[in-house]
């Protein structure tokens, strides 16, 4: 089943409002729909979380799994991983080795 956002985050992505908490949601969400199996869903859900906190590196990298497996064609794929690379250096909870 497609993921139509909550009317909440709705109006936030609307209008680029940042909500770190509804972004860790999403994240969280989205990774039990991973792991069932419905990788459009979760891609969408990994999306809007990367909306709602630019900052939380973990929805870019599973926007980029999912977009993988999915078979998206390979430029989309190589800018979601490129994403993923600067949202990485941007995310203060990665580790910075």
């Amino acid at each position: 089943m497609a993921y139509v956002p909550k009317f909440r985050h709705l109006i936030k992505l609307v209008f680029g409002m940042r909500d770190p908490a509804a972004a860790e949601g999403l994240f969280l969400e989205g990774s039990i729909e991973f792991e069932s199996g419905e990788l459009e869903t979760a891609r969408t859900m990994f999306l809007y979380g990367t909306r709602l906190d630019p900052n939380l590196a973990g929805n870019f990298y599973n926007l980029a799994v999912a977009t993988e497996r999915l078979g998206r064609p390979r430029d989309e794929v190589v800018g979601r991983w490129e994403a993923y690379l600067e949202a990485a250096d941007r995310d203060p909870r990665q580790s910075q080795e």
